[in-house]
């Protein structure tokens, strides 16, 4: 099993990392190399710190165009998984805590640090962090979710924010912010088969038919920095990020009514075995009580009264 490869190799899979060996091919992938690829160009010839860096492959993808990236994660085996499965000449992987980012002081051009923000309890000090490393003249690229359009009851995830919190956050630390938005949208393509079957950049024309407001993206992708950010852009692009196929679809449904109708069907066995037993239950207790309320047993209980009596009796003499 590939989970289990992933695992042996060092690296935990726990619903929250992105491992591509894993989850190429759905749709968390395309979501996480998307944010990615839509920033690498920014960082042509600079100094980038990939905070919270995981498997490794984001900070491939940015090392395609920094001049040096450190990838840095709390976790040791993703640090080591990193190293063996994605090096570069120009990528230093380091072990070190959102809160205490091991590099110096205005060390660093860019910091890109994706879906970081909500699992850090003293998210102020990671900010402060980011603040320490970077160069007077730098900027970070932040991404988190939209707390009112992504799902509920992540336990990952110790705060999420909303827009208009997010900002205000954001501006405490850094002059100006630029928001961008990622969405999940179904997506319906005409393509040759090349075209479909070959993985990588696809020059296509897309046709936005199903609009949404900034209100209901799922994510937030934010550019901070003290700079003017004119001329500085996150670069709109898509991924095709899972195969949706109406009659996988169907079958899924089918199997699930199945499976459905088999724990109704188990459910009401259950019942009506309950019932039988209750039955049993009331019928035995039915029984006691005329026992117990029977001529029969009250003769029974005098006599066995009076036979202790005598017996008392018997052993004081």
């Amino acid at each position: 099993m590939i989970l289990k490869e992933v695992i042996d190799k060092g690296i935990k899979e726990e619903g929250e990392r992105m491992v591509p060996a894993f989850h190429k091919g759905n749709l968390v992938y395309g979501e996480h190399i998307s944010r990615y690829e839509s920033v690498k160009d920014i960082l042509k010839d600079k100094v980038v710190l990939d905070i919270a860096s995981g498997s490794g492959y984001g900070t491939y993808v940015l090392s395609e165009k920094a001049k040096k990236i450190y990838g840095v994660d709390v976790d040791a085996g993703a640090v080591k998984y990193a190293k063996k499965n994605y090096p570069r000449k120009n990528i230093e992987y380091l072990l070190g805590d959102a809160e205490k980012i091991p590099l110096e002081d205005n060390s660093i051009d860019a910091v890109i640090t994706f879906e970081t923000i909500e699992h850090i309890k003293d998210y102020k000090k990671f900010l402060d962090e980011i603040k320490r490393v970077l160069r007077p003249d730098g900027f970070a690229v932040i991404s988190t979710p939209n707390d009112p359009e992504f799902p509920e009851g992540n336990h990952f995830h110790l705060h999420e924010f909303e827009e208009k919190e997010l900002d205000q956050t954001l501006k405490g630390y850094f002059k100006n912010t630029k928001f961008s938005y990622q969405y999940t949208w179904l997506f319906a393509g005409v393509l040759n088969a090349k075209t479909a079957d070959s993985e990588g950049s696809k020059r296509l024309l897309v046709e936005n038919a199903a609009p949404v407001p900034s209100t209901k993206a799922i994510y937030f992708m934010v550019l901070c920095s003290d700079n003017n950010l004119d001329g500085l852009e996150v670069k709109e692009l898509a991924a095709i990020s899972e195969h949706w196929s109406a009659r996988d679809q169907q079958a899924r449904q089918l199997d699930t009514n199945e499976k459905y109708k088999q724990m109704v069907a188990s459910r009401d066995t259950a019942i009506q075995e309950l019932t039988r037993r209750d039955k049993q239950l009331n019928d035995t207790q039915n029984k006691l009580t005329d026992i117990y309320t029977s001529r029969g047993w009250k003769l029974l209980t005098t006599i066995h009264t009076i036979k202790y009596k005598f017996i008392r009796v018997f052993r004081r003499k």
